[in-house]
């Protein structure tokens, strides 16, 4: 019996194909803006020492380019909805890596200061489109994709800082930055990959409805009950049945004739999208992405189509903001912004604190590729085992949250090489675990379609934390000249996300009875 699909067919997310080159160009793109954070304490160790700079004043430099990196982000869903993921990527890794190339001139501290934090604001919007992107891509794989996504910044925090160490002992300072530079503009390369999702969905046919059964419809009975009465009576009442089996017939005719051009045009439909270049232009749109919608015909915005497009920017992001009024939205930005802030500060200061325990550049470098290598294996499995039925994703995040904190706390009291080894590698399985599950987090309880809400929110929450939070550890590491006072504080920090989520459940059902009053009423 043939079929057809009843009214328009859905479209779903490829879940694979070119997905995986999306999953690619992300992992390129992670993998190198991300040394950026990684490579701080070594590319800048000796340039910040030589001019005496303060932990305060280290710490400012670090979070102020964080700062830039998430405040920004609140912008990420608006700008790649009004031009798309490949130029807003593509333009921002460009403009980063140029201003890593500009710091192999520097001359002081505030030299560092500006160029490095304005590093930090494109890279964050050449990084932050990539979860997006991921996500739009992937439905049943979305956490074999996220892993893939998120080995890249594991990868650059482990090949980045032996290599920063390896390039300052062979070119010194300005001949390190300046290859580095160049390194990082291969991130444009991953950009180049990203292609809108709408090129690659997959049709599906929600409803299916027969072609001409029995049952087809009340006209089609109706024939077949006049067929089977002229039968049964005589010949004078056969002929006065006639006129209603013609205009049967008729009818008959039309159903077919609607029901073919119905699937003529799916075919026509379904040859064109097999004929579509996917990897040249799209039809009827400019290098795969439509023309803003205040455009001319060139496809360049006028005066007031440019004032158009920052007034949807900015109604776009405050509606974004709003979503932090809800309980589980609160939950998931502050304490997402608690342990990604610990988590940045202590990669900043563990460095510096291997150092002053005597050990040398090198040995710290090696350190922190040891948590790297830990943070991999763990996004690695945990992105894996998420997609399976039985896998609690909230109660591995706070596990993983959990460890983060007690690493921290133990690191604080080692002074053997050996065994601060053996704690940045739990600490980087911890790191590893929250990480790669707090991407998934978002859509799991927040809904795919507001993603882009929350991660923005969050990313301007996490902002404001670095700015303040983080200047603040090295603060307390100046005033109280220990680095185990300002690892306490961090774990601290750490911990009031655990308790944070210990309420998880409770904001759900707080939130399905609010809206189950709203249908009622």
């Amino acid at each position: 019996m043939m079929v057809e699909c009843d009214g328009v067919s859905e479209h779903r997310a490829p879940d694979g194909g070119w997905g995986w080159m999306v999953a690619g160009g992300s992992f390129l793109i992670m993998s190198l803006l991300s040394m950026l954070a990684s490579c701080y304490s070594i590319l800048f160790s000796d340039f910040l020492n030589e001019r005496g700079a303060s932990s305060t004043t280290i710490a400012w430099i670090f979070n102020t380019h964080m700062f830039l990196w998430n405040v920004f982000g609140l912008f990420t869903g608006p700008l790649t909805k009004e031009f798309g993921f490949r130029r807003i990527c593509f333009l921002c890794a460009f403009i980063a890596s140029f201003f890593l190339l500009i710091l192999a001139f520097a001359s002081n501290i505030w030299y560092l200061l500006v160029f490095f934090s304005l590093c930090g604001l494109f890279a964050g919007l050449a990084c932050k489109p990539c979860y997006l992107q991921v996500a739009q891509y992937f439905d049943n794989r979305r956490g074999q994709a996220n892993g893939f996504l998120m080995a890249g910044s594991c990868t650059g925090h482990f090949v980045g800082p032996p290599l920063t160490r390896y390039l300052l002992e062979q070119y010194s300072f300005p001949g390190a930055t300046l290859i580095m530079g160049a390194i990082l503009l291969n991130s444009c390369v991953g950009a180049a990959l990203f292609q809108p999702v709408e090129w690659h969905m997959k049709k599906s046919c929600p409803v299916e409805r027969p072609i001409l059964s029995d049952s087809a419809d009340e006209d089609t009975k109706q024939c077949r009950m006049v067929d089977e009465a002229s039968r049964e009576v005589d010949v004078t009442a056969n002929e006065t049945l006639e006129p209603k089996r013609e205009a049967c017939e008729v009818e008959r005719r039309l159903l077919v004739g609607n029901l073919s051009r119905r699937v003529s045009q799916a075919s026509n439909l379904t040859l064109a999208i097999s004929y579509l270049d996917l990897t040249g232009p799209a039809p009827n749109a400019d290098d795969g992405f439509p023309k803003s919608k205040d455009s001319n015909e060139s496809g360049i915005p006028d005066e007031r189509g440019v004032l158009k497009t920052l007034g949807r920017l900015l109604r776009s992001t405050i509606s974004d903001l709003a979503i932090l009024k809800t309980p589980r939205g609160f939950i998931i930005a502050s304490g997402g912004v608690c342990a990604l802030n610990s988590y940045l500060n202590f990669l900043i200061t563990a460095p510096f604190a291997i150092q002053h325990a005597g050990y040398s550049l090198e040995d710290a470098a090696w350190c922190m590729s040891y948590a790297a290598v830990a943070n991999l294996v763990a996004r690695f499995t945990a992105s894996s085992l998420s997609d399976c039925h039985w896998f609690d994703m909230r109660i591995a995040y706070m596990s993983g949250v959990t460890v983060m904190a007690f690493s921290i706390l133990l690191f604080s009291f080692m002074s053997d090489l050996v065994w601060m080894k053996v704690t940045l590698v739990i600490w980087g399985f911890g790191v590893g675990v929250n990480v790669s599950l707090y991407i998934l987090i978002m859509p799991r309880f927040m809904g795919l379609e507001k993603m882009p809400s929350i991660f923005g929110a969050q990313s301007f929450a996490t902002a404001f934390a670095n700015l303040i939070l983080g200047p603040l550890v090295g603060m307390i590491r100046d005033v109280s000249n220990s680095y185990a006072v300002a690892m306490w504080v961090m774990t601290a920090e750490v911990m009031v996300c655990v308790v944070l989520w210990f309420f998880m459940p409770a904001a759900v059902a707080y939130e399905e009875r609010k809206e189950a009053l709203k249908e009622a009423i």
